[in-house]
């Protein structure tokens, strides 16, 4: 996390320094005293943003200082509902699988943070493949399912403004301006590289399962995989659910004293990891209370799909307003760091059911046929997610071979570490 003083602030967007102070003052910004002098956290650039975009903004603000954002933009309620359950789960990841060091320097990198994951997972395909790969599984259809996903989970990052950066600081001066062109269309194709990576899940064990009716994939997994995932791959924040009269006090599945320190809590808010579960937990209520039978049961893949059909169709207009704010950059980063680690899992169960080198060889034809022959792909190479998690996989020799071709056209910034 970065600060600015006030000074700072004023000039990047062109308020006065007497405005800022006031909104200090009036808790619309968070900030905090050092060296007797107000100094504002990088996490609130997209509320300042705002502002300094909206004079009629910057007088009503002060008068109703509290839920700014819900009261003067009445329409962004229910885009706000989405941005900010998105935001938890995001952070729950984050601050699941940090280290001691990374909570209290809070420097975040999504390539980082999937080795400590992998760490702590200490995967061995043989005991996913003993207890998640059922008899009646289908091969061909995971694999179809697993390339759906990467393809979309390509077209929803492209043409990856996001740096490997997961952290709460955001570079305006760095946007590009592709990314925010069709807003929409990345929040559509998230939900659909999500869906596509559970579904690959249900021909581990069900090859007849038709796929046409687009939830049905979804309701199986929920009913029937949900609970056995969970025990070995589908760790927190991923195996939190809703359900109708459920009596579970918590879904964390391990416990790091760290949790309990101030320096382990998500920035907004001063949340920590067991706040944010019951938050999350109480938002997934709020959506599917009314929708939920006794047996139904509501993941983070279910509220994606009700954000798609918000995006898609009721929302489109607000989602369109909003695209040169900083809350949509955010809302890309969190999509990011949410479809990097389901990714990563189903290709983890990807090398169980298919073998290591059956694996790499599909893996081989996607690069070579999509990625390298396609210019403005290759030209971001060492960005492209499937690229990052395959080298970390090669580097703790989950598999052993490379592609062919497989190297960067230019800078590579691949962070690799050590296991501690």
């Amino acid at each position: 996390m970065k600060y600015k003083t006030v000074k700072e602030i004023s000039k990047s967007f062109k308020l006065s320094e007497d405005y800022i102070e006031k909104l200090a003052k009036s808790g619309v910004l968070d900030f905090k005293i050092s060296n007797n002098e107000i100094i504002i956290p990088d996490y609130t650039y997209p509320r300042l943003r705002l502002l300094s975009e909206d004079k009629k903004y910057q007088k009503e603000i002060l008068k109703s200082p509290k839920h700014f954002l819900y009261e003067y933009h009445p329409e962004l309620k229910e885009y706000l509902q989405f941005h900010d359950i998105i935001d938890r789960f995001a952070w729950m990841i984050k601050l699941s699988f940090s280290p001691t060091h990374v909570l209290k320097n809070r420097r975040f990198r999504i390539d980082e943070l999937f080795q400590y994951f992998l760490f702590e997972l200490d995967f061995k395909p043989e005991v996913i493949k003993k207890k998640l790969i059922g008899t009646d599984c289908s091969k061909e259809k995971f694999k179809f399912h697993l390339l759906q996903g990467w393809y979309n989970e390509i077209a929803s990052d492209f043409p990856f403004a996001q740096d490997f950066n997961i952290g709460s600081h955001l570079e305006y001066e760095n946007e590009d301006f592709e990314s925010q062109i069709f807003p929409s269309w990345k929040i559509i194709k998230s939900y659909y590289s999500i869906y596509s990576y559970f579904t690959a899940f249900v021909f581990t064990e069900d090859k007849n399962l038709k796929t046409l009716e687009h939830r049905k994939p979804s309701m199986y997994f929920n009913r029937h995989q949900l609970s056995k995932y969970s025990n070995i791959i589908l760790k927190f924040p991923f195996n939190i659910y809703y359900k109708k009269k459920l009596s579970k006090s918590t879904f964390l599945d391990k416990f790091k004293r760290e949790w309990k320190y101030k320096y382990a809590q998500c920035p907004r808010g001063d949340k920590s990891i067991f706040e944010l579960e019951k938050d999350f937990r109480e938002n997934l209520k709020q959506i599917f209370i009314k929708k939920a039978n006794d047996n139904d049961i509501f993941t983070i893949l279910d509220v994606m799909y009700e954000f798609r059909v918000w995006a898609n169709y009721q929302g489109i207009d607000t989602i369109t307003r909003l695209k040169n704010g900083g809350l949509l950059l955010f809302l890309e980063r969190n999509l990011y760091v949410i479809k990097f680690f389901i990714a990563g899992i189903t290709e983890l169960v990807a090398i169980s059911l298919l073998g290591e080198e059956e694996f790499t060889k599909l893996f081989e034809e996607f690069y070579l046929e999509y990625i390298k022959e396609n210019d403005p792909l290759y030209e971001r190479w060492y960005k492209i997610p499937q690229i990052l998690r395959y080298r970390i996989y090669r580097k703790l020799k989950i598999v052993n071979k490379n592609p062919k071709s497989f190297f960067p056209p230019k800078k590579d910034e691949l962070s690799l570490i050590q296991q501690e």
